[in-house]
Parts: C-alpha cells; structure tokens; sequence
C-alpha cells in the first residue's frame, strides 16, 4: 500500500451456504482513479460491492479504506467513513420529494443532535438551513433543482438516476461505487451519463469504481478494469488490455477487438 492508496482489498471472499460467491479478490485504487469492475452476469460483481459497503461480511480477507481497516463495520459505518454508492435498481424515496431525497443523504453527516431537534434549539434550525443549501446546490450540480418539489417517482428515468448519484455525493464520499448506473438508458442518456461521471470525478476530486454492462461507457472513461468470472478475478489492465485479453474474450466480450 503506497500513500495514495485509498482502497486495498485483500484475498476478499464470502461463503453463503458453503457456495463460494466470490474468493480471492484482490484490487487496489489508488486516490483520484476511475476503475471498472466488470464480468458475466452472476460473476460477483454486486456481492464485491455489498462487502465493500458492509452489507455483507466478507467470510475471508480484509477489505483497508483509507488506512482504516472496514471488516464488521455497518452500512453507515462505512458511508461515515467516506464511501457511497447507487444501486444497479434505482433505490430512491419514491414518495418523497426530490430535494427531500437529497437531504436524507445530508441528515447521514448531521452535526446537531436528536435533543435538539426535539427541543428545537438554534442548532436544529442552523443545521436544517445548511443541510438545506447544500442539498439545493448539489440539485443544481446535476440539473435538477427545477424538479425540487416533484416526487421522486414521476422523474423520468434517466433524471432519477441522476438524483441517485447526487444523493449518493451528498453523503460527500471519497470513494463512490457505481453498480450499473447506464442500466435501462438509451444511447444519448448512456453519452449523458459519461459526461456527468467524468465531470464529478473531476469536480469533487472522486475516486470511482464503475460496475457496467454498457462496453462503450467502461472502455470511454475507466482507466484501469477488472474483471471477475465465476467470483474470481481473471484479468486487471488498461481498457485496451482487457479488450485483448484472451481470457476476457472467451469469458465475457466475445470477440477480440483492436485499437
């Protein structure tokens, strides 16, 4: 682990039944870098991602973030600690609010207690107002501070996943998982989605880690990929690697494409 590591994950595995779903995972991140993790469906990808963010408990290995070490810690243990995520289905508050949604990621970080919120003192308020603004202004980020008010629900698709990713950043993390984000988007959506991860990679000094299916979006902004079968990683390399890889090939692109 060198000084810019911020993710280090170890022989990472887990055992449901006494079936291995994924063994021996071993992938580094390094801060600011934007890396893919890809594979056949039912290779793993989403149990890595359930481990990385204490859903599941790896039954083997260790998983170091930001040179803390997260084995056995909670779901908000893990996004106090700097990690957020999205889901490969849209996970929103349907029935609430836009901006509402966005706040609830706020509230996770809330530095004013329940007492007093319950006695109402001038820290709930002062506290509310600037979860409030920042919740606004990340809307604004993402083009959707018009639909403030709407419900989640009538959103249309591609602007819920937009809200998803930005209340996934309101929990201001240093390392942001992506599980599917270009699922169910047409091509100038999926061209959209390219354009918005690049720009809050760039605007919040993010690390990113990308599941995707969609091999014009990995290929076109991931600068290094994994790639899992059957719960093991089977090649790590640049895009142009990993499209000639001859494993990869025969286990998940189908044919040999060169640049």
């Amino acid at each position: 682990m060198t000084s810019n590591t911020l993710l280090q994950v170890e022989n990472m595995g887990i055992t449901f039944g006494g079936l291995k779903a994924v063994q021996g995972v071993n992938m580094v991140l390094q801060q600011g870098e934007l890396v893919g993790l890809i594979g056949p469906n039912g290779a793993g990808k989403t149990t890595s991602f359930n481990m990385l963010t204490g859903v599941y408990k790896p039954t083997e290995g260790n998983i170091t973030f930001d040179g803390n070490l997260l084995n056995g810690k909670q779901p908000y243990q893990v996004t106090r600690s700097g990690i957020s995520r999205t889901f490969q289905n849209i996970r929103l508050f349907k029935d609430l609010s836009v901006l509402d949604n966005v706040k609830v990621a706020n509230h996770s970080l809330a530095k004013h207690t329940i007492l007093s919120s319950i006695f109402r003192l001038p820290t709930h308020f002062s506290g509310e107002a600037k979860m409030e603004q920042e919740s606004l202004a990340f809307l604004k980020i993402f083009g959707l501070d018009k639909y403030k008010d709407e419900l989640a629900k009538n959103l249309p698709y591609g602007m819920q996943r937009r809200l998803e990713i930005a209340r996934a950043l309101a929990a201001k993390p240093k390392l942001l998982l992506l599980d599917e984000p270009a699922a169910g988007m047409n091509p100038q959506e999926t061209q959209d989605l390219m354009e918005l991860i690049a720009f809050i990679r760039k605007e919040f000094g993010l690390t990113i880690l990308l599941i995707e299916h969609d091999m014009n979006l990995v290929m076109g902004i991931c600068e290094r990929i994994y790639v899992l079968d059957h719960g093991q990683l089977i090649a790590e390399g640049t895009p142009l690697e990993i499209r000639n890889n001859p494993k990869v090939i025969e286990a998940y692109l189908g044919e040999e494409v060169v640049d």
